[in-house]
């Protein structure tokens, strides 16, 4: 089981799954939700995860894909924890960079990169990951229980 918290610690999740998907976002709504060049997720499914602790807001918009994306994020030091799109509901986005310890982060590096045609030309791909011009998830298989 893996853990993540905000930036305060008012708010905590769990996860029991190893990911569905490593990924890698250059969508300008990531780059904006961010504040940086792109988002890094384990895209994990709902059966096992739980919010632990503490209250966390939402904010939903129509993304560059054309799906509604909605951020949970902590109400008070504004952290977001994960990400849910309209795509599925048996699975969520969770940040890397939230998750507890090093094992999580250090076996993430992303299979997948998503709108790499935004990516920076500073930045080189992530070897041996798949790279996709335009648009959302790869096709995958969510699995229905862990």
């Amino acid at each position: 089981m893996f853990e993540s918290s905000c930036l305060c610690g008012a708010n905590r999740i769990s996860f029991e799954a190893d990911s569905i998907l490593k990924m890698r976002c250059h969508c300008t709504d990531c780059r904006k939700f961010s504040g940086s060049t792109n988002t890094n997720n384990l895209f994990v499914p709902l059966a096992g995860f739980k919010v632990l602790s503490g209250k966390l807001k939402t904010y939903t918009k129509s993304v560059e894909s054309g799906n509604e994306m909605t951020s949970y994020f902590c109400d008070q030091c504004g952290s977001t924890l994960y990400r849910k799109t309209s795509l599925t509901d048996k699975a969520v986005a969770v940040m890397i960079g939230g998750i507890d310890g090093p094992e999580a982060i250090e076996n993430g590096c992303p299979e997948h990169e998503l709108f790499v045609r935004n990516r920076p030309s500073w930045m080189k791909p992530i070897e041996g990951s798949s790279q996709d011009e335009d648009h959302g998830l790869p096709e995958i298989k969510i699995p229905e229980a862990v």
